[in-house]
């Protein structure tokens, strides 16, 4: 492999040093506990009220009676909040704070 000065270096598989792996500390937790849940609360309410308004009309229009246009809401939420969530996450994962960021790293232990 060509050694390119300008390319970030980039570990290979086996290359993993845990020597240099931040103890997961009550702090570290916090900060990723908290941007999870601030973006899972505000990308909920607006995909909730971006699906619910238009769920809302159409149940509305088809005269659909309340008891079945609740568990037809509970369905769409769950549909629209699945996606939602594992974006946030996605969204989570990728971000940097201050003094770390979190990676994904093969698993390359085999369990017996």
């Amino acid at each position: 492999m060509d050694f390119n000065p300008y390319q970030p270096s980039v570990a290979q598989a086996g290359e993993l040093d845990v020597s240099k792996s931040l103890e997961v500390t009550f702090s570290r937790a916090t900060k990723v506990w908290w941007s999870l849940l601030w973006r899972a609360i505000l990308f909920g309410i607006l995909a909730g009220v971006a699906a619910g308004i238009p769920f809302g009309i159409i149940c509305a229009v088809a005269r659909v009676a309340p008891e079945q246009m609740s568990r037809y809401a509970g369905l769409a939420g769950v549909a629209v909040g699945i996606p939602v969530g594992i974006w946030v996450v996605q969204t989570v994962l990728k971000k940097s704070w201050s003094d770390f960021r979190i990676v994904l790293v093969p698993n390359t232990y085999k369990r017996i």
